[in-house]
């Protein structure tokens, strides 16, 4: 322990020892007995190693009588032993006997030894009980009788020997004379733990100070029933840094000991608090070695290391406290960010690094919240049964970081990992503004509504040093648990408030400042009128037991009918949500029973349904129920598969989906998916009935679901029919009965939807005399399947739709190539030619944003994608997607961002390989390797393949932006570094060029300083003939330079040998300010394609056609002129390069090929998808060559709900030469447009008129 922690707790204590006015005076007896008998069979009793290396451990058959005894283990000093914190049990000027037994496989001098401290002036001082010498193999009995001071308190025993021998002990005694006032007083006394008993625990918190406090412990026994360690179970305090070794990881419940001691004894529930934090954790968790000054290590090692840590909390804790009712645990606290910014557009990530104002070394090695899945993961895998799993964090009501909570938890919770939300509620007593109970509450609804349970976890109403008056206090304590109680009283979920905790015993014992008053107990722990309002809002007539409060965990009983719940879904989802993607809402277009259905909607996966968590207070593991619910849907295919499931967490804290009731539903009729006796998992929890499809993403609606008791028969729409195109009665055969019903139905009408359907035998969308003739050919033999119409377009229809329709503006101009892709931002093009395409990999900006929501300026530091482009005429550019470089999804998970790539590829053993070089912020240059130019990608090194490690890399200012180049004889070559050191705008020295090894992954050679006049940023390399040229960027400070360079420019030196010396040639390219009127940093690549020279560099073109400022860049393109070695300056265009070669519409056409777009995006990597359609988007592909005309264009699309799309040319408004209609139920398919008019070379345009993803195109 530390000496100077334990005793500077003192200092508290003295503020309320020995008051104890706030109980009523019970005539009581003093009486001798048995204060203390720690016999081990069970819980450890507080004992604890008094140093990081000493491991206390009880084992079976190895006590006194062949009882559990405990082992010592691990001493490396004489001094090392065994203590445990006795102070809640003794007092000063009192006489106590004192034994224990002891036990060593050698002899062994003995010592018993007693250590207490003046509570007046915090003197600490050491009495030994008793010394002994054991013979070896021998019990032996330690035992003595001794009066502290008067004054005494924080009395530790301690067990030692002479040597550093391991040793057993058992048995521990004290018995004496006890005052039994306190004691008794506080466990008979009814206080809030009571009132409250029917609603919630109340509960406070414990440190090792005081816990020792008879007063505190005193109204803790009568106010209390759930209590939580302030500090002593935080990661700094139990982890063990020089018992961890690998990635198993040493605990220790050393400081916690006492506190949980005292639960047990006193038979009070624990909170749990707390595992993942940023806060409070050594710094060494997280390095490499274990060692606070090494490296970060890489997410997989701190995986391990997590699991490691949280198995071992909660193994110790079952091991050492088996009979502690930890009932609760913060398995990750405080991980969303306060910076609006952040819950925007970070997932709600703290920044990343060391935590020296916030900043969170979890996210450093993460790059993301993954973590903390992974800790919900490990929790639910290792946590004792009963302990429920929460997440906690404090200024939960602010509206941005309430809402980044709830997405989070909503997550955890649907995947069977939460249990609940714990708002820590530090607050002020302002009834209103920004923690007032508006914000408070609205927040509290808001998780509660997940279905998860909430606690309030570290509750204090600070009064700012007066601000606040006591009454305005009492007022708002009053209130927040008004709010729990109403709740709980009216629930509109299965979530509950599980708990009310106060954060601190008294003003005395308060984190915060003494003087901001926020207790419920002042200085001299005498009740507020806080506390006095609480205890007089339940008449005591309706208090329940505290030592008990299992009144909310009754079971639920069924209603008359023998239903738990009935979800009509009239005007209410009744706690039914999306997964995934889907959206739930009622709807009036249908019902089953009544007025309105459930409507699940937006749909991108089969699994997207919509799900409803079952309350095991209701439905039991290992019971049987009946499960109803009704299912209809209008769009897509005649028939759909649908699934009532359960997903419910095992006992191995894994998710599984169990089929409950399954049926085939006919489009426009209900199906019911019912099991009268469907038997829950006996290891089930966190359990949650969905509905989902097996293919398809259509809409579709639910009706009456019912969860009842087993074997409860409930009426609905039915099992499902059969069904098979023309068998209109439904009969299982197809005869001349179902000719006659299919010829009746055209003349009239069909008796239901499904005879409609299958005597529509063609597909067309209507019954006609087609079908009625393809019915009479099968009949007679003439067929065997009923030949798939194809589907007539209205084209009149069509031209309506489409002239209500605005095309989306774009945000390239037309007839201008410039820039490249609009899609994403794009800068520090790195451009790699190969087989007659050229590959553009660029920095993929994210916008960022304010507490307001406003566009900021970029940082850069959210960037952690890599861009890639391709093409083979200059124009037409294919987006081969964002490559996930950085941060915890990414391919180098320890990397936390990706800038300014460049990319080579080169013959190794015979096999190409391609090779993408980044840096991870100014501090280091990566690689990344791929058997193709756009991937798959892998890591090859698993760290920086430069550091400012390498030599003659430690004094560059900003060790980045890399480029590479393969020369002839297939030897690599890379430039990087920049920056301008104070006082060197001349000539900074920062840059460097080294020679590769054969792989392209390691350095052949010291890297070598470039002088470069000037220089600021942006590297090149490149060899034109036989000269080759290194460019970068000039900086700031130029004014006055005799080379005639101007700021922020493109500069280019020539050399005779890649690694130099490099001769200054002249100026490139000016800031591409001077051109477009935005200025910024200059970025390039020079690329030599067929013969010809370019040029591509970034430009703020799309930051300025979006309305929006903060140097968000954009990719393109121009020519460069050469005479001898001489580079012409290049004027930068949007006209751009004019198309090379025509695009062949014969051959699929992915339809990620564009030359501009409006309002699409892509999905995937390399072979993506063009997703995010909607009404008024279109894409565009320039100098399509249809030489041999076409009659048809094939699309391969989908669409939720279905989608036309208008197919055009010479731009979004022009004349359209064919429509097609993409069916509904999201499913890729190919759907044929008719066309005419196409001939000759064209620029053809796709426009479409709602939701839809489109994957190729091919003419015919």
């Amino acid at each position: 322990m530390n000496r100077q922690k334990w005793i500077a707790g003192l200092t508290a204590m003295l503020c309320s020892a020995g008051v104890l006015s706030c109980f009523p005076a019970i005539s009581g007896t003093v009486s001798a007995t048995e204060l203390v008998n720690n016999d081990f069979e069970v819980n450890y009793g507080g004992w604890y190693g008094n140093t990081d290396t000493v491991v206390l451990k009880a084992v079976e058959g190895i006590g006194y009588h062949s009882s559990r005894g405990m082992s010592v283990s691990g001493r490396s000093s004489a001094s090392d032993g065994a203590s445990a914190e006795k102070g809640f049990y003794l007092s000063g000027d009192e006489k106590y006997t004192y034994s224990v037994w002891v036990y060593s496989t050698e002899a062994e001098q003995f010592h018993f030894s007693l250590s207490c401290a003046d509570l007046e002036t915090t003197q600490e001082f050491e009495t030994e009980l008793a010394s002994r010498k054991s013979k070896a193999g021998t019990w032996t009995k330690l035992s003595a009788s001794y009066r502290a001071p008067k004054n005494s308190g924080e009395f530790r025993l301690t067990i030692t020997t002479d040597s550093t021998n391991d040793f057993v002990f058992d048995d521990v005694i004290i018995t004496g004379k006890n005052d039994m006032h306190t004691v008794s007083a506080a466990s008979t006394e009814k206080g809030l733990k009571d009132e409250f008993a029917n609603y919630f625990r109340v509960g406070n918190i414990l440190n090792g100070s005081t816990v020792k406090n008879s007063t505190i412990t005193a109204s803790v026994l009568k106010d209390y029933n759930s209590i939580e360690c302030e500090n002593e179970m935080k990661p700094d305090a139990t982890l063990v840094q020089s018992q961890c070794n690998s990635t198993n990881i040493g605990v220790s419940l050393k400081n916690a000991a006492s506190i949980m001691d005292f639960c047990v004894n006193n038979k009070i529930a624990m909170r749990g608090h707390t595992l993942v934090w940023h806060s409070q954790t050594p710094l060494w968790f997280f390095k490499e070695n274990f060692n606070a000054n090494g490296n970060w290590v890489s997410a997989t090692v701190m995986d391990q290391r997590m699991e490691s840590y949280i198995k071992n909390m909660f193994d110790a804790i079952k091991t050492q406290y088996p009979d502690l009712n930890l009932y609760a645990y913060d398995v990750a606290n405080e991980c969303i960010s306060d910076d609006s910014n952040r819950t925007a557009n970070n997932g709600g990530t703290r920044e990343p690094g060391e935590n020296v104002s916030g900043q969170s070394p979890w996210v450093q090695v993460y790059g993301s919240n993954s973590f903390v899945e992974h800790a919900f993961t490990y929790a639910r895998k290792y946590a004792p049964e009963g302990c429920a799993l929460y997440y906690n964090d404090y200024n939960e009501y602010w509206d941005h970081k309430r809402d980044a909570i709830y997405s989070m938890c909503k997550s955890l919770y649907e995947k069977g990992l939460l249990d609940g939300i714990g708002m820590q509620s530090h607050i002020n007593a302002n009834y209103d503004g920004f923690s007032g109970v508006s914000a408070y509450t609205t927040a509290m609804k808001k998780f509660l509504s997940i279905g998860c349970d909430l606690q309030i976890t570290e509750l204090d109403i600070t009064m700012e040093n007066g601000t606040y008056t006591l009454q305005q206090q009492a007022d708002k304590y009053k209130a927040i648990f008004q709010a729990a109680i109403d709740w709980n009283q009216n629930p509109t979920s299965d979530g509950r408030v599980t708990a009310v905790c106060i954060w601190g015993p008294d003003d005395a014992n308060t984190w915060i400042k003494t003087e901001n008053t926020p207790l419920l107990y002042d200085t001299n722990h005498q009740p507020k009128l806080a506390y006095n309002t609480l205890t007089s809002m339940i008449p005591k007539s309706e208090w329940g037991d505290g030592s008990n409060p299992s009144e909310n965990d009754k079971p639920i009983e069924p209603n008359e009918y023998g239903w738990y719940f009935h979800s009509t879904f009239e005007g209410d989802t009744d706690n039914w949500e999306g997964r995934g993607s889907a959206d739930v809402l009622t709807s009036g277009r249908t019902a089953y029973v009544g007025s309105e259905a459930l409507l699940v909607q937006n749909r991108t996966a089969s699994w997207n349904g919509a799900g409803k968590s079952l309350n095991p207070k209701a439905f039991v593991p290992g019971k049987e129920y009946s499960f109803s619910v009704n299912v209809e849907y209008f769009d897509g295919n005649t028939t759909d598969k649908f699934f009532l499931k359960l997903a419910y967490t095992d006992a191995n804290g894994k998710t599984q989906y169990a089929t409950v009731a399954e049926g085939t539903a006919i489009q426009g009729e209900w199906v019911q998916l019912a099991n009268q006796n469907y038997r829950i998992p006996e290891d089930a929890s966190n359990m949650i009935l969905y509905v989902e499809t097996s293919e398809s993403t259509n809409n579709f609606y639910l009706d009456e679901a019912i969860g009842a008791v087993g074997g409860t028969t409930i009426l609905g729409a039915g099992e499902s029919k059969p069904f098979q195109l023309g068998d209109v009665n439904a009969d299982g055969v197809i005869n001349g009965m179902d000719l006659s019903f299919a010829k009746r139905g055209v003349s009239t009408a069909f008796s239901s939807t499904a005879s409609r359907l299958a005597a529509d035998v063609d597909q067309s969308g209507k019954v006609d005399q087609k079908d009625i003739q393809l019915l009479q050919d099968y009949l007679l033999g003439r067929i065997t399947s009923f030949p798939t119409a194809e589907k007539e377009i209205d084209l009149t229809a069509m031209e309506q739709l489409f002239s209500s329709i605005t095309p989306i503006a774009s945000y390239k101009a037309n007839g201008e190539n410039n820039p490249l892709f609009t899609q994403r931002f794009g800068a520090d093009p790195g451009v790699m030619e190969y087989n007659g395409r050229v590959y553009v990999y660029t920095t993929n900006d994210v916008i960022e944003y304010d507490s307001n929501g406003n566009v900021t300026e970029n940082t850069y530091a959210q960037v952690n994608k890599i861009n890639c482009i391709s093409s083979d005429d200059m124009v037409n550019w294919i987006d081969h997607g964002a490559i996930p470089v950085a941060g915890a999804s990414g391919i180098a998970k320890w990397a936390d961002c990706s800038w300014a790539p460049c990319a080579a590829h080169k013959t190794i053993n015979g096999k190409e390989k391609f090779f993408l070089y980044f840096c991870n912020g100014g501090n280091g240059v990566s690689v990344l390797t791929a058997d193709s130019p756009t991937g798959p990608w892998s890591d090859p090194l698993g760290k920086a393949l430069i550091t400012r490690a390498t030599p003659n890399c430690g004094d560059i200012t900003w060790l980045f932006d890399p480029a590479v180049f393969v020369d002839d004889d297939g030897t690599g070559y890379l430039c990087f570094g920049g920056g301008v050191p104070d006082g060197k705008n001349e000539m900074p020295d920062t840059s460097r060029v080294v020679k590769l090894g054969e792989d392209m992954i390691s350095l052949a050679d010291t890297p070598i300083t470039i002088h470069a006049p000037y220089l600021f940023e942006d590297s090149g390399i490149n060899k034109i003939g036989d000269t080759y040229y290194y460019t970068y960027c000039s900086n700031w400070k130029t004014t006055g330079n005799t080379y005639g360079m101007t700021s922020g420019a493109i500069e280019y030196m020539t050399a005779s040998n890649p690694l130099g010396p490099y001769t200054y040639g002249g100026e490139l390219f000016p800031n591409q300010g001077k051109f477009f009127g935005l200025y910024g940093n200059n970025h390039h690549s020079i690329c030599e394609v067929n013969g010809q020279l370019y040029l591509f560099y970034h430009n703020r073109s799309v930051e300025q056609a979006m309305g929006i400022e903060g140097n968000y860049r954009s990719p393109q393109v121009d020519q460069i002129t050469i005479s001898g070695t001489k580079l012409h300056t290049v004027t930068g265009t949007m006209q751009g390069i004019a198309q090379q070669k025509s695009i062949n519409p014969y051959s699929k056409i992915q339809a990620e090929t564009m030359s501009n777009q409006a309002g699409i995006n892509v999905r995937g990597l390399s072979d993506t998808i063009v997703t995010d359609i909607d009404k008024g988007d279109w894409l565009q592909v320039s100098g399509v060559n249809f030489s041999k005309g076409a009659s048809k264009i094939i699309l391969t699309a989908s669409s939720k709900n279905g989608c036309a799309v208008k197919i055009c040319t010479g731009s979004p408004t022009g004349k359209a030469v064919g429509y097609a209609e993409i069916p509904a139920g999201g499913k890729m398919a190919e759907v044929t447009a008719s066309v005419q008019g196409l001939s000759g070379k064209q620029d053809l345009y796709f426009v479409f008129s709602a939701q839809a993803e489109m994957d190729s195109w091919i003419a015919k």
